[in-house]
């Protein structure tokens, strides 16, 4: 009875191994709760009377859902730190000033801002390779 099941195990150790490491990362860094709390939403939203909800707002529902599971089960963890990165930079601009082109120019010289917009040019090529 337990060959069946053994067997499968043996075949697919190393897939098995991958997804419950990503469950794991999905776990410590949140995503499970944010999932169950977007369940919880979506059987709330069930409950309601159908009058409240049309078939627009059930289609729009549904594909968020699907995005969102689909996104949370596809990062990894070099994504997930560019991400963070990203936000960090956002929080850490309380004030800022207009600049023009002189600025800009001066901004250049900067190693830092020289890396970010290696970045930033990389993605946007990247970017328009897939939406074209």
């Amino acid at each position: 009875m337990l060959t069946k099941p053994m067997e499968k195990l043996a075949e697919n150790g190393d897939a098995i191994l991958k997804a419950v490491d990503k469950l794991i990362y999905l776990e410590n860094s949140g995503v499970v709760d944010k999932l169950v709390d977007m369940s919880r939403a979506v059987l709330a939203k069930k409950r309601l009377p159908e009058e409240f909800i049309d078939k627009d707002v059930q289609e729009v529902a549904t594909r968020n859902l699907e995005f969102l599971l689909t996104l949370a089960l596809s990062v990894d963890d070099e994504i997930v730190a560019t991400v963070e990165n990203v936000l960090e930079a956002f929080k850490k601009i309380k004030e800022f000033e207009p600049a023009g082109i002189v600025e800009a120019l001066k901004y250049l010289r900067d190693a830092d801002v020289q890396y970010a917009l290696g970045f930033l040019l990389a993605f946007a090529k990247n970017l328009g390779q897939k939406i074209r």
